[in-house]
């Protein structure tokens, strides 16, 4: 075991904030030897498709040459370690064009608008690539109402926006807004466009427009571009704004401008026709773009405009004529000299800041895109300086993370995680029977009860996701704690005395006294197939944050993380399990202080980081409005109360630990104390996550490029918190997925033993109880490991909402279960088994075909099962048993 601890732990790094993030190498050349800008260019099956473009093949354009487009079509497609160029010759664009948007998608590069000799055109096609025969195939999709080219878009969901552009050749850049669905809905049919509103910003060409989450929705932004009107005296004017838009609130806000890249002309920095891209949760990269110090836009300008004065004057001399010539020469000059910004560029965009992460070597592109292929990020051609085209493909591969745990936390948290086998050791003398194994033999103190209940329902998820969700957004999640503190008296008034009376091992012992076994049995299972989904999140989602920041491999973190839990649950049993859960609370909640305390020394100031948390509206809490798709105030309230309902009711997992105590006033006193301990644990937690907002706003250079926000204070904790306390947090997370998985472990064994294998084999003992107890716990242990690896393997998208969605549509349906028997007599197991199962497919047709936010899921759920299980239960006839005692009935004085 130490020497597996060790092994987990015996990885050295060093953290560094890299100069340079990305390594560079290049891809096979495009098959145009003057190379190409402004293609259409994405990815299909992965396969790179460059498409179109435009060059000038004869000579260069200060010599007055002609520019060429294409129709041409290039296929890259990687075969092992190398890749092959494909060009299929009967398939060419529509027409030779470029400068239009091009957008990957499953359905093939979507390609819209562009321009060649002729004008400005308004088709939009799918590319296809069959990677079986080789061949591209071309689909038609409904035009732009408008024609556009030279203008910026990207995608948000399943909505492709254009921003601003021009509509004819040579002419105003505009400030056109246009949307484009890819996927219908009840409100819009599959590809129709939209004219919407006009941009708010100054009209431009070649804007930079990336589509990423804000933290709380995903948004679009705009940066920079170039604002163009022939009939002025200065055509041109270089941007650097940023805007951003939500599409949920049809809203535009403006953004802090882009820093200054040294262009001349220009006090912002200027990044017009730059390849961008989102990368992890919140960052966008921008990879140089037309300014730079060698951008002399303005000075050719300023010549331009000399020029027109003198050759209007009416008597034209030779010294004149010199002049002429000789600013002439300098504005050719300057444009063969020009090239563009090297810089990269990370717009973090919850915290609205840039940071620097390297520049290339190597000649800078434009007029292009940058795009994922495979695991890499691709820029395909584009141009170098005003009129020179590239045949390269670049290609950027991030650099791993580099981390330092260093050598105290190592030691601090192998004693930690030590410690709890140790636990499990010594408990493990105290159990003599399956009462002592499952219930503690009536043995826990009832503070332990209600840390262990609060332990059980926290999950180390809970401790990473919500101070994340802080960082990100703001405290409307809060709300959702004080329906713990609600939901503690209706626990006591009307469901414990029903657990603690009828001496209950199981919560589903209860439902076969109150219906028949096959209602027993349903729950049971759902309980069972739930907690091993459960199992699997619970480990994955925190080793998945641990091993990134902490540079560790997954699946040894899995792995150590399940290992550990079985063997002090398998030990110990649930005295094992409560009395780590009361360290773990202990550690968490000072790893919380810990951090608080750094920042708020480190920033200098307390009232600074809450006043710039109030100005950027990260302490909001309402948001009154009323909507069934987003998460707003009354959602996400009566949903949390709903989802926490469902918990405390009927999860065996928290049920037991109410039947640990000696007796039910001590039961009580553990329940009301769980609920009081969420509302100050749950400031801790909010008020961490607005202070990591501050700290990572005043040091943007702190944060990893690409990273997911749930890591946010994990990489914190690793990289700022002194030696010793870090290791600490860091092992009470560890402790806190370990904590998660015990209970599962432990409640589904019990489950197993009590609710299959005593209720069913006549030849049960306690100790052959006691021993089936142990070994299930051993297999149930592995199988949640096992399901952890294969999330690492085959990642869910969106893991925590998914989490959400299995509470909401396994747990509502137990919970109406157990509404309809504890409280309404008349109800009977096959009307509750139709509302259950009713419950259910509303559930999944709801998921699969509505749009609403999950939180309102429990509010549907619950009444249906309990609705449609009361108007079956009068309907269908069935033989009544005897209830007495088992549905709650008031008390008269």
């Amino acid at each position: 075991m130490t020497y597996l601890l060790f092994s987990l732990f015996s990885i050295t790094m060093g953290y560094t904030q890299n100069n340079n993030v990305f390594t560079v190498s290049y891809e096979k050349n495009i098959p145009n030897d003057k190379g190409i800008n402004g293609a259409f260019v994405g990815v299909h099956k992965d396969a790179l498709i460059i498409a179109g473009g435009t060059n000038f093949p004869d000579s260069p354009v200060w010599e007055g040459g002609n520019k060429k487009w294409y129709d041409t079509i290039y296929i890259l497609e990687k075969q092992g370690e190398s890749s092959v160029w494909y060009q299929p010759t009967a398939i060419k664009l529509p027409k030779p064009l470029a400068n239009g948007v091009s957008i990957s998608t499953p359905k093939g590069l979507l390609c819209i608008g562009g321009d060649n000799e002729e004008g400005v055109f308004k088709d939009v096609f799918l590319l296809q690539w069959n990677t079986s025969n080789k061949t591209i195939s071309i689909q038609n999709l409904p035009a732009m109402p408008i024609p556009l080219s030279n203008m910026g878009g990207s995608i948000v969901g399943d909505m492709v926006y254009l921003v601003g552009g021009q509509q004819e050749k040579g002419g105003k850049s505009t400030s056109s807004f246009l949307s484009f669905n890819l996927t219908a809905s009840l409100t819009r049919n599959l590809y129709t466009w939209k004219q919407l509103p006009n941009f708010p910003g100054k009209n431009r060409l070649q804007p930079v427009v990336v589509g990423q989450s804000n933290g709380h929705q995903d948004c679009l932004y705009v940066f920079s571009g170039l604002s163009y009107n022939p009939d002025t005296t200065s055509n041109y004017e270089m941007l650097s704004d940023v805007y951003e838009y939500d599409p949920h609130k049809v809203k535009w806000t403006k953004k802090n401008p882009i820093p200054n890249n040294n262009t001349p002309g220009i006090k912002g920095g200027y990044l017009a026709a730059a390849p961008a891209i989102k990368k992890g949760d919140s960052h966008i990269l921008i990879f140089g773009g037309a300014g730079g110090e060698k951008q002399y836009l303005a000075e050719r300008l300023a010549i331009a405009n000399t020029l027109e004065t003198l050759k209007n004057q009416s008597a034209i001399n030779d010294s004149l004529n010199a002049e002429i010539n000789r600013l002439e020469n300098k504005s050719k000059d300057l444009l063969k000299a020009s090239s563009f910004s090297n810089t990269i560029w990370a717009y973090h965009t919850i915290t609205g800041t840039w940071t620097t992460e390297g520049s290339f070597k190597e000649d800078s592109q434009i007029v292009t895109n940058a795009v994922e292929w495979g695991k890499d990020i691709v820029i395909p051609g584009g141009e170098i300086s005003p009129g020179v085209r590239t045949n390269k493909i670049k290609v950027l591969s991030l650099k791993p993370y580099e981390a330092s745990f260093g050598l105290i936390n190592y030691i601090t948290l192998i004693v930690y995680l030590l410690l709890m086998v140790f636990m499990g050791w010594y408990f493990s003398r105290r159990n003599k029977s399956t009462n002592d194994y499952f219930l503690g033999g009536g043995r826990i103190p009832w503070w332990a009860a209600g840390l262990s209940i609060y332990a059980t329902m926290l999950s180390a998820i809970t401790y990473l996701s919500q101070p994340a969700l802080a960082y990100a957004f703001d405290w409307q999640a809060y709300l959702g704690y004080f329906s713990i503190l609600l939901i503690a008296p209706l626990v006591i008034a009307f469901y414990l005395p029903f657990f603690r009376k009828l001496k209950l091992t199981t919560a589903y012992e209860y439902l076969e006294k109150r219906f028949n076994i096959t209602i027993r049995l349903f729950s049971s299972i759902s309980f069972t197939l739930f907690q091993l989904v459960r199992m699997g999140i619970v480990v994955y989602l925190p080793a998945l944050a641990l091993s990134t920041v902490m540079g560790l491999d997954i699946y040894l973190a899995i792995v150590v993380m399940g290992i550990l839990a079985i063997l002090y649950t398998y030990m110990g049993g649930i005295e094992a399990v409560i009395w780590t859960d009361v360290i773990q609370v202990v550690v968490l909640i000072l790893g919380l202080v810990a951090g608080l305390v750094f920042i708020g020394i480190e920033i200098g100031n307390v009232g600074y980081i809450f006043d710039t948390a109030i100005t950027d509206g990260k302490l909001q809490m309402l948001d009154l409005r009323f909507s069934f798709t987003e998460v707003v105030t009354w959602s996400l309230f009566l949903g949390s109360f709903a989802l926490n309902f469902a918990s405390y009711t009927t999860d065996q997992a928290v049920i037991q630990r109410y039947m640990t105590t000696s007796n039910e006033k001590e039961a009580r006193k553990s329940i009301w104390l769980n609920g009081i301990i969420a509302i100050p644990f749950g400031i801790l937690i909010f008020m961490m996550g607005t202070f990591l907002y501050v700290y990572f706003k005043e040091h943007p250079e702190f944060l990893t490029v690409g990273m997911q926000n749930d890591s946010v204070f994990p990489l914190f904790i690793t990289n700022h918190l002194p030696p010793g306390i870090a290791g600490l947090v860091i092992a009470g997370i560890f402790s806190a997925s370990m904590s998660s998985l015990d209970s599962s472990m432990h409640s589904v064994s019990t489950v197993v033993t009590v609710d299959y294998y005593q209720r069913f084999y006549k030849s049960y003992t306690d100790m052959k109880g006691l021993k089936l107890a142990r070994w299930t716990t051993l297999g149930v242990g592995i199988m949640g490991t096992v399901i952890a690896c294969l999330m690492a393997a085959f990642p869910v998208t969106s893991i925590f909402f998914f989490f959400q969605e299995m509470i909401g549509l396994f747990g509502s349906a137990i919970a109406g279960i157990f509404l309809l028997g504890v409280f309404i007599k008349k109800a009977h197991w096959k009307g509750t088994l139709i509302g259950a199962i009713s419950s259910i497919v509303t559930l999944i047709f709801m998921k699969y075909n509505t749009a609403i936010n999950f939180y309102i899921y429990p509010l549907i759920a619950i009444p249906i099962c309990v609705g449609i299980g009361y108007i079956f239960s009068l309907i269908i006839p069935v033989k009544h048993k005897a209830i007495d005692g088992l549905v709650y009935v008031k008390k008269h004085h």
